[in-house]
């Protein structure tokens, strides 16, 4: 479960420290207060599991099996992993690339 509710506190938003993206520097640049943490490859998706930090944007290419467990984790704990479409990433489909999508607990 969930580490509890949000807090009202400053949002922590979780990347990647070996891939950096310029879409997410861009779009993280329209919010005037965030707290960055820096993480490795699955673990991203267990910090929002935790409740250690509320967004995870993946805004980089990834595989399936990057993602498969990671999404398994966050949803059984109560997040959320959906396209930037707003769709639940799903693996029903022939194309092993990802599309973007953002890991969260609202």
């Amino acid at each position: 479960m969930m580490n509890g509710a949000l807090s009202r506190q400053t949002p922590v938003i979780v990347g990647s420290r070996s891939h950096p993206s310029p879409l997410l520097a861009e779009g993280l640049a329209q919010f005037p207060l965030y707290k960055m943490k820096e993480a490795g490859a699955s673990l991203k998706f267990c910090l929002v599991a935790e409740g250690k930090a509320q967004f995870y944007p993946r805004l980089g290419p990834t595989m399936m099996w990057d993602t498969a467990a990671g999404q398994c984790i966050a949803e059984s704990a109560g997040g959320q992993v959906k396209t930037l479409d707003g769709v639940p990433l799903s693996y029903h489909r022939e194309d092993l690339l990802n599309p973007f999508f953002v890991v969260s607990y609202l």
